[in-house]
């Protein structure tokens, strides 16, 4: 039997619904934070009410990607969760960012055993992820288990220690079936990353690699998809990558080629300034909900098909993010 492992328990993939495959409610504290303040989304109510505008749309399924290490907040995405239960879904996920986020001599990812690492990661995701998401030495179990396995990997760069959380992350696959989503800064290194994984025994099928909408070179992505994974463009509403319309075209492209099976979409937010809920105070933003509210009409618009545009929405996620029971 296939599920959908969410933070609330197992669903059935027919249950998924419109899913934003990559995204960000909470982020407590960590790197990004100290590196940039507007990071920082530490509000359940405003979380609440980000999720509840994407329901309001028409979406059904959020897939969460803060890691461990990243401010990741389990008691929060709990209270998240159980308030928005009656609308829709939350996945978590276990896992790294790229390297740059943990020191490369003294943190517990450079400096544990792989096999010892896999087994926390099978743990999140079999058991219960830990409450303070492996910050310290005290660990303490929820109830609530991840349902993805993420990795990073730096600009133009796969530095040894993100090869060593990309294996993590193939043999935690291995022994869960959980899919693999990938952090590829600006989208550089994403056909490196899809050869590594699959050399490390991953399944093609269940890795996603992000962000390469960032490097919008269509022939690039041809030969990314071409290794037998998917991409999750998440990238509307950021014109400093570029500009909805050419995101759009590209994503037609690739479907007119026949690769609409293995595209997924998302908003990935990531700073406070892309939930609108946060904004409230300050101004008028766009939020999550924009990625149902503009990009797919604009899709629609450039000639997108309905069959296509569930693939992307909800077939594709069901398969992808579905774990063999």
């Amino acid at each position: 039997m296939k599920v959908i492992r969410t933070i609330l328990g197992d669903i059935s993939p027919e249950e998924m619904g419109i899913t934003d495959s990559h995204d960000h409610l909470i982020r407590s504290g960590g790197p990004e934070v100290e590196e940039n303040p507007r990071f920082l989304m530490d509000s359940v109510p405003s979380a609440i009410k980000e999720f509840l505008s994407f329901a309001d749309a028409g979406g059904k399924t959020m897939v969460c990607m803060d890691p461990i290490g990243c401010g990741r907040n389990v008691n929060s995405m709990l209270k998240v969760a159980e308030s928005v239960k009656d609308r829709g879904h939350i996945i978590m996920t276990t896992g790294f960012h790229k390297g740059i986020r943990y020191d490369k001599r003294t943190s517990w990812l450079a400096t544990v055993d792989i096999d010892k690492i896999v087994e926390m990661m099978v743990a999140e995701i079999q058991v219960g992820m830990d409450i303070h998401s492996y910050n310290g030495p005290v660990v303490e179990r929820t109830d609530a288990r991840a349902g993805l396995i993420k990795a990073g990997t730096g600009y133009r760069l796969i530095s040894k220690l993100e090869q060593k959380a990309l294996k993590v992350a193939a043999i935690t696959q291995q022994e869960t079936g959980c899919a693999i989503s990938v952090h590829t800064d600006l989208g550089t290194m994403a056909l490196e990353t899809a050869k590594l994984l699959k050399s490390y025994g991953a399944n093609p099928q269940k890795v996603i690699l992000c962000h390469l909408q960032r490097n919008p070179d269509i022939y690039y992505y041809e030969k990314v998809l071409n290794e037998g994974v998917n991409i999750c463009f998440d990238g509307p509403n950021k014109v400093k990558y570029a500009p909805d319309s050419l995101l759009a075209k590209n994503m037609i492209s690739l479907v007119n080629k026949g690769y609409a099976k293995q595209l997924l979409l998302s908003m990935d937010a990531g700073f406070m300034d892309g939930l609108k809920s946060y904004m409230e105070d300050e101004g008028m933003a766009n939020g999550i909900d924009y990625m149902l509210t503009r990009f797919i009409p604009l899709l629609k618009q450039l000639g997108m098909r309905n069959e296509k545009l569930n693939y992307i929405l909800r077939d594709n996620p069901a398969r992808i993010f579905a774990i063999e029971k």
